[in-house]
């Protein structure tokens, strides 16, 4: 499930650009977060709320470099 921007509290969420992080809950559902800048930070932070099974980063969103 994709999670719409009125649900994120970041500024820099609702900012074009940036990779998409995909998070699995304890409780199976998959929430795929947009717009993320600095995914290592998003998943650390998310992973410490503990409901999180697994995150990653989407490589398909990945920017060129």
């Amino acid at each position: 499930m994709k999670v719409g921007d009125e649900y994120r509290s970041s500024n820099l969420s609702h900012t074009p650009g940036g990779v998409t992080v995909v998070v699995k809950l304890t409780n199976g559902k998959i929430l795929e977060y947009d717009k993320i800048k600095y995914p290592n930070r998003y998943i650390d932070k998310v992973i410490l709320k503990g409901n999180v099974k697994d995150a990653w980063v989407d490589e398909s969103t990945e920017q060129q470099k």
